[in-house]
């Protein structure tokens, strides 16, 4: 079986041609899973530093 990929949650291999997978997932569980995991932020993106991070307020007054 060739353009095997290894799911980013569980781990298994599938063939992105599988009618089960939810690409770049081996399922729409698994897909569920990593959606869900961003939303309780056990993911996040990496932030420089705290002073990089803008407020609302002062995005306002720097782009009007």
């Amino acid at each position: 079986m060739k353009n095997l990929m290894k799911c980013f949650i569980c781990g298994n291999t599938f063939s992105e041609n599988s009618p089960e997978a939810a690409m770049p997932f081996c399922s729409q569980q698994c897909k569920l899973l990593d959606a869900g995991r961003w939303l309780d932020e056990e993911y996040g993106l990496p932030i420089e530093n705290e002073e990089s991070i803008q407020q609302p307020e002062e995005f306002f007054e720097n782009h009007s």
